[in-house]
């Protein structure tokens, strides 16, 4: 199905590319040969341009959970600062994409925001569309589901409430699991002034440097434990530049060499350390992962009111299974505390987050009418007269229900 020239990335050549438009997957992996020609080329041309796309794409197109794509026609981008929870298809594809690009642009520049974007579609979005079973998959990754509607409703014809055993068109599953099988590639990056450490999740490595072989093992239960500890296990002494990301959302990280504190030379968001590394030598990092209340840009009015609850690169949800029906009658507190707590059954070994919150509750609201009548200062005028003025926004009320 080609709706247009823009779904097949055949509208405009990248040099006169403004925005991320089009079907999502082939504009990532479009720009994911960009910046690996642009790096292979030198040309400062081509690197320009996807510095653009990617701003565009990341600061304005990007969901929290690292997805992208907020439109299920054409499975495609939409305009700045449309995204939708609901209706959105941020297709697992999508985001893997989207790591294949962060890892070129990484290669091309070490600097953290690619790995910061590459990590949050990884442990959100990606590892999100497999089931625990590894049996069962996403397609697409909305964030707000409505079951009850599913039926009835067609806008919601790509959302499925459960993981799916397979798909008509199966091209996440197998995504997912070659993703899976080359993730030391998005891990690290070996660039020639340094070795960057990108996630921190459990693995060992070996990479050959100038002068030997560079080996290391990195232990702990990221992303649910704050403590990460990477130990050299390189046979021979070798003379080497780590580069140890600091993650956007870490305040206030602690590296330990060998038992004393790390000299802070921090470059784009990487902490450098250029040692003759031996075997024995140990990093110990502390990445302080406190429950934080992230807010959305303004301009993007699928969240005016909401707050997201995110802890380490982790984003939260609630679910109908913990906390009944109608989810969108609980509100937060702003001084709610937060406790967590570890999981049993399924959520064994991963942490958990609890706070105290209201819910909007009115007694029998099936017999109750769809509205009711208050006074309220905001200037109006009848729905038949809308847009008589020429194009406009349009909305309906809004009460706030706390503040926060």
């Amino acid at each position: 199905m080609v709706k247009d020239k823009a779904y097949s990335q055949a509208h405009l050549p990248i040099a006169q590319q403004q925005t991320a438009i089009g079907h999502a997957v082939r504009f990532v992996y479009l720009m994911t040969a960009v910046a690996h020609l642009a790096r292979l080329s030198h040309d400062e041309s081509k690197r320009q341009d996807c510095l653009r796309l990617w701003n565009n794409m990341a600061q304005r197109q990007l969901y929290i959970t690292g997805g992208i794509g907020s439109q299920s026609s054409g499975e495609a981008f939409s305009s700045d600062y449309d995204l939708p929870n609901d209706t959105v298809y941020a297709e697992s594809c999508a985001s893997i994409g989207l790591m294949m690009f962060a890892r070129r642009m990484l290669e091309m520049e070490g600097n953290s925001q690619y790995a910061d974007v590459m990590e949050r579609a990884l442990y959100n979005t990606v590892l999100g569309g497999m089931a625990l079973d590894g049996k069962h998959f996403f397609y697409v990754n909305p964030l707000e589901v409505h079951p009850k509607s599913l039926k009835f409703n067609h806008i919601y014809d790509h959302v499925k409430p459960i993981r799916q055993r397979w798909f008509g068109c199966a091209c996440c599953p197998p995504n997912i699991a070659r993703v899976l099988t080359s993730i030391g590639h998005y891990l690290y990056t070996p660039r020639e002034d340094a070795l960057y450490i990108n996630i921190y999740a459990g693995n060992s490595m070996e990479v050959p440097v100038e002068n030997g072989t560079l080996r290391l093992r990195v232990r702990g239960n990221y992303p649910w434990q704050e403590q990460v500890t990477i130990a050299v296990e390189s046979p021979q002494p070798v003379r080497h530049t780590l580069a140890l990301r600091l993650p956007d959302w870490c305040t206030q990280p602690q590296i330990i060499l060998n038992g004393e504190e790390v000299e802070q030379d921090i470059r784009k968001g990487y902490l450098h350390i250029t040692r003759e590394w031996q075997e024995g030598d140990t990093l110990n990092l502390t990445l302080p992962m406190p429950v934080r209340r992230v807010y959305g840009n303004p301009l993007v009015r699928h969240v005016a009111g909401k707050v997201a609850i995110q802890r380490g690169p982790l984003v939260y949800c609630l679910e109908q299974a913990d906390n009944g029906e109608s989810l969108h009658n609980l509100w937060l507190p702003a001084d709610a505390p937060f406790t967590t707590f570890e999981g049993k059954g399924l959520f064994r070994h991963k942490i958990l987050i609890q706070a105290p919150g209201y819910r909007y509750e009115q007694s029998n609201p099936e017999q109750q009418p769809l509205w009711h009548y208050d006074s309220a200062p905001a200037k109006r005028q009848p729905q038949i007269l809308t847009f008589i003025r020429g194009l406009a926004g349009l909305t309906g009320v809004k009460a706030k229900c706390g503040s926060g």
